[in-house]
């Protein structure tokens, strides 16, 4: 089996949530770092391709193989966006906490005021 090949099933192995990446590095005799980086690598890639073709609902799969079943990649998708939501959020929250932290301690008032005037 060739190195691409191995990668491939390995990216599709994690993508599925069925094992965690240290498990995986252990199963393959591969470092979970390397293992990792070829995962974010497939993702920047996939992520790069769906913005250049939003019309495109298939992925591209690595080179020299086959595509992965479709909803496996969908619900790999889903998980990926709601996960980025749920830090999104969290960064909102803390950068507001944070402004209303600055506001208490040197009682100013941070926030745009809606409909103050421009020069």
């Amino acid at each position: 089996m060739n190195i691409e090949r191995i990668k491939q099933q390995i990216i599709f192995e994690y993508l599925s949530g069925d094992i965690s990446l240290r498990k995986l590095a252990f199963k393959y005799d591969y470092d979970h770092n390397v293992i990792y980086k070829w995962i974010m690598a497939y993702q920047r890639l996939n992520r790069k391709e769906r913005l250049l073709n939003p019309g495109t609902a298939v992925k591209k799969a690595l080179p020299e193989a086959g595509p992965a079943p479709t909803t496996v990649e969908m619900s790999t998708d889903i998980k990926w966006l709601q996960e980025e939501l749920r830090l999104s959020q969290i960064r909102v929250l803390l950068l507001e906490a944070t402004i209303d932290i600055a506001d208490e301690r040197f009682g100013t008032s941070m926030r745009k005021k809606v409909g103050a005037r421009q020069s």
